[in-house]
């Protein structure tokens, strides 16, 4: 029998909205629960749920994840509400799956939580500039000489197409968020803006971010001319001390262009500088 959300004071209850990791929050929960609960021990609650207390240890000091099996088994004994229940599991996806697909749809759900919205706001602003290819665009339109502060403007100058409402909506979050601000001449320019929130989150968002910029490079193949864009790139077997190499000259190059853009030359476009290096083979681990 599922036992029933307990209600205590705010103050002493762990909120599963504020939590972006699971283990985190099922090791305050339990704390709580031996605290409030007379009847409340981990072996009991093994017994309950039928999960080996052995288990639910190596579960609660990250030596094991929780399966969905598993999650399935204790859920109904946690004493939480629906939507707890319903968020907790999008945690233990986001923490837990292989799948960058998976991640990203759970990430998407635990968004539509509005308590989760209210109580991370960071991650909410992170989450909505990343996982949108025109917010930085739009961020970076602000450089440009011929600049107009225009939804319409904006939108016609957009190779992809993105619709009117999405460019307003864009426009606004940039304002809000303190992107952009209007000077005392009347004319809107880039604030001084950070893009910051809890690691796991924000690693996700990334990811989405570069997925659509690749999607775009790929699309430039056809849809820009030859003098408008250079891509280039080179197959090689490489060992993983190489990567490392590797990985510091890109970092090196991407400081390099941008201080080659620090000039006062003109801007007349927004261009993606997307420097990219990943496996085209699945290899085995064995030694």
């Amino acid at each position: 029998m599922q036992s029933p959300p307990i209600k205590m004071k705010p103050e002493n209850r762990p909120d599963v909205f504020h939590y972006h990791d699971l283990v985190n929050f099922l090791n305050d929960w339990f704390t709580f629960l031996r605290k409030t609960r007379s009847d409340f021990n981990a072996r009991n609650f093994a017994q309950q749920s039928g999960v080996a207390l052995g288990y639910m240890n190596m579960i609660l000091s990250r030596q094991r994840p929780l399966s969905e099996k598993a999650f399935l088994k204790i859920i109904p004994h946690l004493s939480l509400a629906s939507d707890e229940q319903t968020f907790l599991n999008l945690l233990r996806t986001l923490g837990q799956s292989e799948d960058s697909n998976s991640r990203l749809t759970a990430l998407n759900e635990m968004m539509k939580f509005k308590k989760f919205k209210v109580t991370n706001k960071k991650e909410n602003r992170a989450y909505e500039y990343l996982t949108k290819w025109y917010y930085a665009a739009i961020y970076e339109m602000f450089n440009l000489d011929s600049f107009q502060h225009d939804a319409k403007w904006i939108q016609r100058q957009l190779k992809k197409k993105v619709a009117l409402s999405e460019v307003e909506q864009a426009l606004s979050f940039l304002k809000d968020h303190n992107f952009v601000r209007q000077n005392s001449d009347g004319k809107w320019s880039q604030a001084s803006a950070h893009v910051d929130c809890t690691e796991g989150i924000f690693k996700i968002s990334l990811a989405e971010f570069h997925k659509q910029m690749l999607n775009l490079a790929h699309d430039s193949i056809h849809s820009a001319n030859r003098d408008e864009r250079y891509i280039m790139g080179q197959t090689m077997a490489i060992s993983r001390e190489n990567f490392d190499q590797i990985k510091q000259i890109i970092q090196q190059a991407i400081k390099q262009i941008n201080e080659v853009n620090k000039n006062l030359s003109p801007k007349e476009n927004v261009y993606q500088i997307e420097i990219a290096a990943f496996p085209l083979l699945h290899m085995s681990e064995e030694k």
